[in-house]
């Protein structure tokens, strides 16, 4: 299905903000409320979805931090078959998923929702482990 009509029913159904359309780097942006700000780009096939959870601390043991996320990275484990990692600038924790199938609507919805659980996991868990 053709990710423009994903992100249209999608935004019609939870009644969204489409942030952005698809930009130059072929990116959509959402922002589903009370959520943090999404990042989808759709794969020929399949999508990826990314999105930066939370600011990490600008003082502290990056190395531990560091640590801890391969740690949770290995297997996938507690990240949905994700990967939970830093942004190139060192200033947010960051989740990210790629699905390389075809996508229905419901797949879609579901693989969103799945990533949306998790992103929300991570926002309550990270700083309990800094």
């Amino acid at each position: 299905m053709d990710m423009n009509c994903l992100i249209d029913t999608l935004a019609e159904e939870l009644k969204v903000d489409i942030i952005s359309r698809k930009d130059e780097s072929g990116e959509f942006q959402l922002q589903i409320p009370y959520v943090i700000p999404i990042s989808i780009k759709e794969l020929k096939p399949g999508v990826f979805i990314s999105a930066k959870i939370l600011s990490l601390p600008e003082t502290g043991n990056r190395e531990l931090i560091y640590v801890h996320l391969m740690s949770e990275n290995l297997l996938g484990k507690r990240t949905g078959g994700g990967a939970v990692g830093i942004d190139p600038l060192e200033k947010h924790l960051t989740l990210s998923f790629s699905c390389s199938s075809e996508l229905t609507y419901e797949i879609f919805r579901e693989k969103l929702e799945d990533f949306l659980n998790i992103a929300n996991y991570w926002k309550e868990v990270f700083p309990k482990i800094l």
